[in-house]
């Protein structure tokens, strides 16, 4: 019923919005049924056991005899979601405070947002020693050595997970053409062993060769170093993307966005 006001007030006031609408209907009504979920999941974890990622990241296997439209049984993950591993080993690092810990990451991810370089753990490291500073005034050099040598190495192995993230995730998009298309932090475990859990495929993709290629194209055309908007809104085109007066530049931006 929602959709359902949704699309017609889309006919009145933003026709241009139609096709983006359904595609959310699309996805949104595949997770009112467990039973492919189970059958994603299968399938996704099959392929991560195949790549080269299988002795770094793990998806839960589904007991599909178990599962139902409205039950969903499969392996547990003994971990923590990867946004509170780094927020309580930020806090560990910084005495155990945790309103520290929180309040530093949301700077950072501030920062992230309003920076226009590609590296910050420079910027990070010096903002994280300062608030070091100012929180134990009385700590000692060497104290205070022992604490940024642990935050030098908090924020590698941050990082490290985070690329490994991005690599699987990419290695599922283009060489499987099978991926989640929900990602949010509670999607992906910090897990016991050490490896990176990825859970939660309700809303997956499926992409035909076509796709990958198209797609691979988009993203090679905005990662050169001179951008080229011709050759973006070209590869846009190629992967179905199309816009009434044919702007090449308006279609480019959206690229950047998209």
């Amino acid at each position: 019923n929602d959709f359902k006001i949704f699309k017609t007030l889309c006919k009145v006031v933003l026709p241009g919005w139609e096709p983006i609408l359904r595609e959310i209907e699309l996805q949104m009504m595949t997770e009112f049924d467990y039973t492919n979920e189970g059958r994603n999941l299968q399938k996704v974890r099959s392929n991560m056991m195949k790549s080269p990622y299988k002795n770094k990241v793990r998806v839960p296997f589904p007991i599909l005899h178990l599962c139902s439209k409205n039950l969903l049984v499969m392996e547990y993950l003994e971990g923590m979601k990867l946004a509170v591993a780094i927020e309580e080993k930020l806090a560990s690092i910084l005495g155990g405070d945790v309103k520290m810990a929180r309040k530093v990451l949301k700077a950072k991810q501030q920062a992230l947002f309003e920076s226009k370089h590609s590296s910050h753990q420079t910027n990070f490291l010096s903002e994280l020693n300062d608030i070091l500073v100012e929180s134990n005034v009385n700590m000692s050099a060497i104290e205070k050595g022992k604490k940024a040598v642990q935050l030098m190495s908090m924020a590698r192995d941050a990082q490290n997970k985070l690329n490994l993230l991005l690599d699987a995730t990419g290695y599922q998009i283009f060489n499987d053409g099978l991926y989640n298309g929900d990602p949010h932090p509670g999607n992906i475990l910090v897990l016991d062993c050490g490896k990176l859990g990825l859970i939660d495929y309700g809303q997956t993709r499926d992409l035909t060769k076509h796709d990958r290629l198209a797609l691979a194209a988009v993203v090679c055309a905005l990662g050169r170093t001179h951008v080229d908007k011709h050759e973006i809104s070209t590869a846009m085109n190629e992967l179905g993307f199309k816009t009434r007066d044919k702007n090449e530049e308006n279609l480019a931006n959206f690229a950047a966005l998209y």
